[in-house]
């Protein structure tokens, strides 16, 4: 998780600043410090949606890479592959024929 410079906070600024960091979480992760360390994140309660839902998007998609990759290495080690570019013209040719 990436958090602008601005987006970090210290506690104290949830007493004095309530208005500012309020408004800030409104739009993205607020990293609140408690002596000069990360302490803890402040959001709002759509920006916590938006977030998990990306999060579990990028999840996903990585794992759809990662599966692909995968096939791809099966289908080389079993010889499901061409060379060239007429011999795809060929297999595609072939693959087409026995659809239709």
């Amino acid at each position: 998780m990436v958090f602008e410079p601005a987006s970090v906070y210290p506690i104290s600024a949830l007493q004095k600043n309530q208005r500012e960091v309020r408004e800030a979480a409104k739009s993205k992760l607020l990293r609140i410090t408690e002596n000069g360390a990360s302490a803890y994140v402040f959001c709002s309660e759509e920006v916590l949606e938006q977030t998990i839902e990306r999060a579990v998007a990028e999840a996903l998609y990585e794992r759809e890479c990662l599966e692909a990759y995968e096939r791809g290495e099966s289908d080389i080690r079993e010889g499901r592959y061409v060379e060239g570019v007429d011999a795809l013209k060929s297999a595609v040719s072939a693959r087409r024929a026995r659809v239709a």
